[in-house]
């Protein structure tokens, strides 16, 4: 299979809603925690429904961080966008994204890219408003002034994990047995009389 890479627009400059200009460093794209996407609470429930309906399935295996859901689409081989769907207060959901290696293969835990803008896509039929909250002060952007396109290149080699896992756990027993047999050995000349 063909693998592509992806290109995602991530904020460099915007405004805040208190009318505060803020510039993102280049060596800060890759922190997951800068921006989430708000939308009511109450749409958390249909958001989720309606993520299933555009292809997104439960994001297994994954690290788990509170969320309420957590759902990945493969949106070009090999990449995949990956939602999480929190409750936060009594007012707002929050959603945190990224796109990352499909979770079928090892190099998943390795190559994350944060995404702002994509997930919307998937959700605005539910909730129109794009809201977007800059974690670190607590505010709404306001306007996104330009961006970094930061380019996502997949690896050579991709390995999945799961053959590898079973090979392990195979070569494992194999050897469990061989040990037990060892045991048996020792046990039994100990204990001869």
């Amino acid at each position: 299979m063909d693998m592509h890479n992806v290109t995602i627009n991530f904020p460099k400059n915007i405004v805040l809603e208190n009318g505060e200009s803020i510039h993102i460093e280049r060596d800060k794209i890759a922190d997951e925690s800068l921006f989430s996407l708000l939308f009511p609470q109450k749409s958390t429930d249909r958001i989720a429904i309606n993520l299933i309906k555009n292809g997104f399935h439960d994001a297994n295996p994954s690290f788990f961080k509170g969320e309420k859901y957590s759902m990945a689409k493969e949106i070009t081989f090999p990449w995949e966008l990956h939602i999480r769907l929190f409750n936060y207060g009594k007012q707002y959901g929050k959603m945190f994204a990224h796109v990352e290696i499909s979770r079928k293969y090892f190099e998943h835990l390795f190559i994350i890219q944060p995404s702002v803008f994509e997930p919307f896509e998937f959700y605005k039929s539910i909730y129109r408003e794009f809201n977007v909250m800059y974690e670190p002060s607590g505010k709404k952007v306001k306007e996104f002034k330009n961006y970094y396109k930061v380019k996502l290149i997949p690896p050579e080699n991709l390995i999945e994990w799961m053959p590898l896992v079973l090979n392990l756990y195979s070569n494992f027993s194999q050897y469990k047995e061989k040990i037990r047999e060892i045991i048996d050995v020792i046990d039994f000349e100990l204990h001869r009389k």
